[in-house]
């Protein structure tokens, strides 16, 4: 029993190292969409149109988005349904809701802003090739992208620009893959259930009779 429990402590700890990932392939001969978990998730390829289902970078899937649906028969009409007994009406007060709101709001734009810091950037790779009508609106935006480069560090190893001078022209491909750890997210998630007013939360979901007064 207690190898049993071990495995199952191993397990959960691997799995909370895992990620969930998101990636993003664009270009003029391909545009890609994944994800899951790790390497297991669904892609989509919206050149071809199909999409696939990969277990640990293996299709395992896979899925055309023109595939027709099959025609479901009619169901069988129902009996009408037994009357039902009445409950006692219940009512959640505006001014309870203002009350509790401000507080949720805080805590879950804090835990989206966490949320946005633990995430990830595993791959960034861009190149853009476009010109304009006129040589001198090429150069300036070209210069425009060197002054970028040099004030941010590393743009120009992954966002390359290269101007066409010989014309109006626009082409480019990206390749962009984020990235959250799973304990990442449980771990801010509790900290968003401590933050929550879980009691007023409960009070409101059950509500009021009518008539009721609150008691301060």
């Amino acid at each position: 029993m207690l190898y049993v429990l071990l495995i199952i402590v191993l397990a959960i700890a691997a799995s909370m190292l895992l990620r969930l990932r998101f990636r993003l392939e664009f270009s003029d001969r391909q545009r890609f969409v994944f994800a899951g978990l790790g390497r297991t998730g669904w892609a989509f390829d919206f050149t071809s149109r199909r999409g696939s289902l990969k277990l640990a970078g293996f299709t395992v899937k896979e899925l055309e988005a023109a595939e027709k649906k099959k025609v479901k028969p009619e169901p069988e009409p129902k009996p009408p349904p037994k009357p039902k007994k009445k409950r006692a009406k219940r009512e959640r007060p505006i001014g309870d809701m203002l009350r509790v709101a401000p507080k949720v709001l805080k805590a879950v734009a804090s835990y989206g802003m966490s949320l946005l810091r633990a995430l990830r950037l595993e791959e960034l790779d861009g190149e853009i090739k476009a010109g304009f009508d006129q040589p001198d609106l090429t150069g300036t935006a070209y210069g425009y992208y060197q002054a970028a480069a040099a004030t941010l560090p590393g743009i120009g190893d992954r966002f390359r620009y290269r101007p066409d001078w010989d014309g109006p022209s626009l082409a480019g491909s990206a390749r962009i893959a984020v990235a959250i750890p799973l304990y990442s997210i449980f771990l801010r998630t509790l900290v968003l259930i401590f933050k929550l007013p879980l009691r007023d939360l409960i009070k409101l979901a059950i509500g009021r009779k009518k008539g009721d007064q609150d008691v301060q």
